[in-house]
């Protein structure tokens, strides 16, 4: 590698290659830690009564944060030179132009609405499937839900966009979006290939705004709409059979 790159070509493709290399490792963390079967060899002994698919989402988000939040967090903030100042993670930037997210929100709403009668997505969503089964399931739920997009924005829009950034420019981009919609490809079709125009779009929002933050409150307005529907159109509202 040493005769292949010149001085200039190395210091830009070995900080590229580290958060690259940190990156596909973090995202197979999630793939394979998070999921049922090693929830299973893991921890073999949890209870199988009421809570137990509540447990092992958990388990899948408590992972989830993990390798999108904690570890490519640590490795900027370890790194130096104001990497993690890159990870977009200015909360005036997303005030300053909150009314651009309230307005794209409320430009999905329909298109939710109206992709919510259909049986694929009733079918899938909630994902956690007893959230309607009383206030705590949906709060608890919610909650985990929830935290877990600050970790999905702050990995694809702050550690890839912006760290990638710094050396690709707005090249880092569509470096982001493909693993971005690889994440969504066991959901109905329609919201893995809707994850492509929101990736490109939260990405060059995270790069204009210089904020995560926009696309945490995208991501919670629309997961929270997507499960009130589902289970609206159910009837499995806590309140509707309570």
């Amino acid at each position: 590698m040493k005769n292949l790159l010149s001085a200039d070509e190395a210091g830009r493709f070995w900080p590229v290659a580290a958060i690259c290399a940190l990156g596909a490792a973090c995202l197979g963390l999630v793939q394979f830690v998070g999921a049922e079967a090693a929830y299973a060899y893991w921890l073999p002994g949890m209870p199988n009564d009421q809570y137990a698919f509540l447990r092992f989402r958990a388990w899948w988000i408590a992972w989830t944060d993990v390798g999108f939040f904690v570890l490519p967090f640590l490795a900027m903030l370890l790194w130096g030179g104001g990497r993690l100042r890159d990870c977009h993670l200015s909360l005036r930037g997303f005030l300053r132009h909150f009314w651009i997210y309230a307005a794209i929100y409320a430009g999905m709403f329909p298109i939710i609405y109206v992709v919510s009668w259909q049986s694929s997505f009733l079918q899938f969503y909630p994902m956690y499937l007893q959230a309607g089964r009383s206030w705590t399931d949906l709060l608890a739920w919610e909650a985990l839900y929830a935290g877990q997009f600050i970790a999905v924005e702050f990995f694809f829009r702050g550690f890839l966009v912006g760290g990638l950034g710094r050396h690709l420019g707005l090249a880092a981009i569509p470096v982001a979006v493909m693993p971005y919609m690889m994440l969504h490809f066991a959901k109905p079709w329609p919201e893995a290939y809707g994850a492509l125009v929101a990736g490109f779009a939260l990405g060059a929002l995270a790069w204009k705004t210089k904020s995560i933050w926009g696309g945490v409150f995208i991501h919670c307005a629309v997961a929270l709409t997507m499960d009130f529907l589902a289970l609206s159109h159910k009837g499995q509202l806590p309140w509707l059979h309570s």
